[in-house]
């Protein structure tokens, strides 16, 4: 049975890793039911915490201790959403007002703050300081990767080894860690450096195809304006390849960044897609998706943990781009 075709296990295992985190809700003093009810409402799909369980089971730890790790997981990415978002001046977030807009900037500042603190408090319960060390320089990797973006905003010459170093620390530094951390738990070193380099390649693909879908996706759906990404100064993978190309809207683009000039987003939109440089992104994406696949394929033994971790690198197919 496979968790991510198979509906009811990912609900089991979201279901689950709900729970603990409403515990921990409960356990934060001074978080009111509004805010408890803004992080119920604003949860998103939990992937982090449904890769950490399925290499967990490869590995064979408890489950219930994958729901706690998968639960400090999510805090963190809970936390560090609600600081981007003020960061970039947000105002949505998974199609319901950011949190900054709904409480005020110092409240989110807070609120990111507890989930942070309150992660590290479900680690320290396990008794184990390289757990707790690992996650800590899991953080700061996460961290030091969205400072690099924030330096480099509105940075038109941005390159393709300047992206992939960026998202490689913003986003797939928190998929390696949720993939490594049951082995850290365990004290395994067998498979460790094969399930987080598996986490790395599959977070910077999920990020091409999260800065791909800002492009192509609708407003509704997305929930956030069309473009969002240029409009807050980041150059992602397909507006490289456009610039690099020579794309018509190039002049515009540097307009935009340099001087803050008029740009039709709705036209570029277009042109972008109609330009060969998303299709170009998709395949660098699956390019990375097949050696993550790659890694794992002689690496770990054969099982439906395996197969999970393989049916998850679908990436299009799971997120219907």
């Amino acid at each position: 049975m496979v968790v991510l075709n198979k509906k009811e296990n990912y609900r089991k295992i979201r279901g689950r890793v709900e729970k603990v985190l409403s515990k921990s809700y409960a356990e934060i003093k001074g978080l009111t039911g509004e805010f408890v009810d803004y992080l119920r409402r604003s949860s998103g799909k939990r992937l982090r915490a449904v890769l950490l369980y399925t290499t967990g089971k490869i590995l064979g730890a408890d489950e219930e201790d994958l729901f706690k790790l998968g639960a400090a997981i999510e805090l963190v990415h809970s936390a560090s959403l609600f600081h981007d978002d003020i960061i970039d001046e947000a105002n949505e977030r998974r199609g319901i007002t950011a949190a900054h807009r709904v409480f005020g900037i110092e409240e989110a500042i807070i609120l990111g703050d507890l989930l942070y603190i309150k992660s590290i408090g479900i680690a320290t319960k396990f008794n184990n300081v390289e757990l707790i060390d690992s996650i800590a320089k899991g953080v700061a990797g996460m961290i030091a990767g969205e400072m690099d973006e924030s330096l480099n905003l509105f940075r038109y010459d941005l390159s393709e080894e300047d992206y992939f170093r960026i998202i490689k620390g913003k986003t797939a530094s928190l998929f390696s860690l949720s993939c490594y951390l049951p082995s850290v738990l365990l004290r395994e070193t067998k498979l460790r450096e094969i399930l987080k380099n598996y986490g790395n390649l599959f977070g910077t693909a999920f990020q091409i195809l999260d800065d791909i879908a800002d492009i192509v996706m609708e407003e509704k759906k997305l929930g956030k304006p069309v473009l969002s990404d240029l409009r807050e100064g980041k150059l992602t993978l397909p507006y490289i390849y456009y610039i690099e190309n020579g794309g018509k809207f190039s002049p515009e683009i540097k307009d935009f960044f340099e001087k803050k000039g008029k740009m039709d987003f709705y036209k570029l939109k277009k042109e972008l897609i109609m330009s060969g440089s998303i299709n170009r992104a998709l395949l660098k994406m699956e390019e990375i998706l097949s050696e993550a696949r790659a890694t794992i394929k002689e690496s770990i033994p054969s099982s439906v943990w395996k197969d999970t971790l393989f049916e998850a690198t679908e990436l299009r197919r799971i997120y219907g781009i």
